[in-house]
């Protein structure tokens, strides 16, 4: 229940200043002032006492109930920052004077207000000062200088920059631009290395958000034929080309996926009885179902054309049944703020997971009907509430597993999200100056960095100069050819096997 820790003597913010038990202290308080509007970093410290700076560089937490992740959560997700600065901002304050400039931080790299274009680009530059840079825990990672972030809110526009020569990395979103756009000249000749990595990386769940909140979506009928209506097995043949797998689970193709989840195949005719029995089953003039003389009409929210050919299958599908689906395009930051504000009929959602499953951030009924949660859906079920209480407090891992494989049983019964399917892979392409290691990416990581998933290849990564060099002379000689490499990278799964075969019955 109770943890000190000592902070590293030698830490320090990046305007020299060090590190100390305050900073600490300080940083729970804003993470827990309701003014910073961040329902999940509240829910996540409120379940910790304030901590108490014992002195300079020994601080205590406890926490208020018990629960295996308690340790986790605030050792690994708590960033830390001045206390000289948090001390005269509250939260409100933050929001408003902080969304384009940056407290003073203690990682390897700073961000200048001078590097930051707004919508257009960020970077970030290696400080000269980095004081864990000899540590342990720095050895091989943060290599580059500078590591600019472009924005493109075009994927086809951002493809065809990485295909230039004006982006360095990029990542394949789309099955047709791996399967049919990556086989021209420079991927053929090894400028341009191809590269899909097989690792541990769980996997988030990604599908049509469904709000629960409006009508008729309260009805579980309803979104279960909704659910009938989308023909995953064409599109993953016709449109992605098999580079994906149906998601049948939140927690699909790890530990925790429960195998007897329905596995939702499309089915128009279920679909129809499913809405009969709801009450859908009359027509008006354009063939549209009706109930009470009104016409089932539904909006679905997306943010990018990228999603187009799978959104109007779907449409064209939903019309054939008898029902409106009206496709509304918007930005990323509309999209956010209709959502948290729950302005919305369906919407296509993606998200990311952590390696521990942390249900009560998405699923708990005390943040059905509060905004700007994970809860995005409006569920609410007792059995669920349980099970996350009971899951804090389990901390035998097979124990965790078998609730979480129960509580993804619920929520694939409940039918809130129409979920889609998910890549077993990371596709990435990228310009062939880069050195890297073995696996590519971390056993658990993905194409960029996160705060628990770890490195990304952008702190991986190094530039080799004569891959540089060699690049910089084929780009000049359309006859010079570089190694291209094999395509699929399993390092992991054969690192795992080799630990299997170590030490049989390893917990993945």
């Amino acid at each position: 229940m109770t943890f000190r820790f000592r902070i590293n003597p030698n830490a320090r913010f990046n305007d020299g200043e060090p590190v100390t038990a305050d900073d600490v202290v300080a940083s729970w308080n804003l993470y827990t002032d309701k003014g910073l509007q961040d329902p999940a970093a509240y829910a996540t410290f409120i379940k910790f006492e304030k901590p108490v700076a014992e002195s300079k560089y020994i601080v205590r937490v406890k926490g208020k109930t018990l629960d295996w992740k308690n340790f986790l959560n605030f050792s690994t997700t708590m960033l830390i920052f001045p206390a000289r600065v948090l001390n005269s901002v509250d939260g409100a304050t933050y929001v408003r004077d902080y969304n384009f400039k940056y407290l003073p931080s203690t990682g390897p790299y700073i961000i200048n207000e001078s590097d930051i274009q707004k919508g257009k680009s960020l970077s970030v530059r290696r400080r000269k000062d980095y004081w864990a840079e000899k540590a342990r825990l720095s050895a091989g990672l943060n290599n580059f200088d500078e590591i600019r972030f472009v924005v493109v809110r075009d994927e086809n526009l951002a493809f065809e920059q990485f295909k230039k020569g004006d982006l360095d990395f990029f990542y394949v979103n789309r099955s047709r631009q791996w399967a049919e756009e990556l086989n021209f000249d420079r991927v053929q000749r090894g400028l341009i290395q191809k590269r899909k990595v097989f690792n541990n990386k769980p996997e988030g769940h990604q599908g049509f958000a469904i709000n629960t909140r409006r009508q008729p979506f309260g009805d579980i009928r309803v979104r279960k034929a909704l659910t009938l209506l989308l023909n995953r097995d064409l599109m993953l043949e016709k449109l992605f080309f098999n580079e994906y797998l149906p998601m049948n689970s939140y927690f699909a193709g790890t530990i925790y996926e429960n195998p007897d989840n329905p596995r939702n195949l499309y089915d128009p005719q279920a679909a129809l009885k499913l809405l009969a029995e709801a009450g859908w089953k009359d027509r008006d003039e354009q063939g549209r179902l009706t109930k009470g003389g009104k016409p089932l009409e539904i909006e679905l929210l997306y943010d990018g054309k990228s999603f187009e050919p799978i959104l109007t299958v779907y449409q064209d599908d939903l019309r054939k049944v008898g029902i409106n689906l009206n496709l509304r395009l918007v930005t990323f930051e509309t999209q956010f703020k209709l959502v948290n504000e729950r302005h919305f009929d369906l919407a296509v959602l993606k998200w990311g997971a952590g390696i521990f499953p942390d249900p009560e951030q998405e699923w708990h009924s005390r943040l059905a009907d509060v905004n700007d949660t994970n809860n995005v859906t409006g569920f609410k079920d007792p059995r669920m509430d349980q099970i996350c209480e009971k899951y804090a407090k389990a901390f035998d891992l097979k124990e965790r597993i078998a609730l979480i494989k129960e509580l993804d049983g619920i929520m694939t019964s409940q039918y809130h999200y129409i979920l889609h399917w998910y890549a077993p892979a990371e596709r990435i392409v990228y310009w062939n100056k880069y050195g890297h290691p073995a696996g590519y990416l971390t056993r658990t990581g993905e194409h960029t960095s996160d705060i628990l998933l770890g490195p990304g290849p952008e702190q991986l990564w190094w530039v080799e100069p004569e891959k540089s060099q060699r690049l910089n002379q084929a780009m000049a000689d359309a006859a010079m050819k570089l190694d291209v490499g094999e395509t699929e990278s399993r390092f992991w799964q054969e690192h795992a096997k080799k630990e299997q075969e170590v030490s049989p019955g390893r917990s993945q």
